[in-house]
């Protein structure tokens, strides 16, 4: 989260550095879902009974509100600082509804009836939602000890391919569909890194590293005119490339991993600097569309050099993350696993 605010939507909100280069450092989300799919494992995912209808709504239920409460709040908020900011006269009924409802679904997310980059970010909810919703449906069944990481890469990987050359019709939403099926191949890895964390050697990741850097190799040189070294372009929807390149970078992740100690990374933990984003990241980062939109609008109006307004958008969306950061606790009364 905190790569995120910081790194990625500095540079391509505010163009804090070239937005081309920029775009190699595009690798946040992949590890985002390996967290969701490892956190799943480690608060559900090894209970009996959780498809068992009654517990399975439950966790839906649960799940649900921590995730779609903050977000209520937020889009309250944005729909009212758009409102403000672009008030054009008597607001009808069905304008309200209209505006209403399209904050309020997190698959429009504000489309229509936003300003600046207060919805921009907002396209992580929806498939957030139905991938936390799948878990407990997709990891049923545990994957046999020969499968290696190179293995599950493959076979993502040429699903990813194939869904390239689909383009889903209206009304279906054919970014949300790429989106849940590519970022559910990432939770499950975070469930099986979970349920067995030194299943898979470096040696493991340094294969798949390197198949992946073969392949966008390869797949730039044999068809220069359709690959674009451009992941922000790759990346919506995420296609092969952005799925290779995803595994370069989980995989020097993994990797690197493995150097860091407990020590260290307790220590780290606590540092002042980390802890927000630790105990507020998904408040930080929904607020985040404000606290950029805020700082640019007022730093733009006041002449403000741009990295001083990147340090002022950045305080914003944190002071404003730790502020609704109680509604993201909030957790309803669980029921007794049958």
């Amino acid at each position: 989260m905190a790569w995120i605010v910081i790194v990625i939507h500095g540079t391509f909100w505010l163009g804090v550095i070239p937005a081309g280069p920029g775009s190699w450092l595009l690798f946040e989300m992949p590890p985002i879902f390996v967290i969701t799919g490892a956190a799943y494992f480690l608060g559900e995912g090894s209970k009996q009974g959780r498809l068992a209808p009654a517990n399975y709504f439950d966790f839906l239920l649960r799940r649900g509100v921590r995730i779609y409460v903050p977000y209520l709040v937020y889009v309250f908020a944005a729909a009212v600082i758009v409102t403000v900011v672009k008030w054009d006269g008597p607001l009808t009924l069905g304008e309200i509804g209209a505006r209403a409802w399209s904050w309020l679904n997190p698959v429009t997310r504000g489309a229509g009836h936003t300003w600046k980059m207060l919805s921009w970010h907002l396209w992580f909810v929806a498939p957030f939602l139905i991938v936390t919703a799948l878990m407990p449906l997709i990891t049923t069944r545990r994957v046999p000890g020969f499968v290696k990481p190179w293995m599950l890469a493959s076979i993502a990987g040429l699903v990813v391919l194939a869904l390239g050359q689909v383009m889903f019709p209206a009304p279906v939403d054919d970014q949300l569909i790429k989106n849940t099926i590519f970022y559910t191949f990432w939770a499950s890895f975070g469930f099986m890194l979970a349920a067995m964390p030194k299943r898979w050697s470096v040696g493991d990741y340094a294969l798949v590293l390197v198949l992946a850097l073969a392949g966008m190799i390869g797949a730039a040189m044999l068809q220069p005119t359709s690959v674009t070294p451009d992941m922000q372009h790759n990346k919506f929807p995420p296609n092969a490339i952005f799925f290779l390149f995803s595994c370069v970078w989980t995989a020097a992740l993994l990797i690197g991993a493995r150097l860091v100690t407990s020590t260290q990374s307790e220590a780290l933990a606590r540092s002042p600097l980390v802890r927000p984003f630790m105990s507020a990241g998904y408040s930080i980062y929904l607020w985040q569309g404000v606290g950029y939109s805020l700082a640019a609008y007022f730093g733009g109006a006041l002449g403000l050099n741009i990295y001083v307004i990147w340090i002022v958008a950045i305080a914003l969306t944190i002071a404003l993350g730790l502020l609704f950061a109680p509604l993201e606790r909030i957790r309803l009364p669980k029921r007794k696993t049958s």
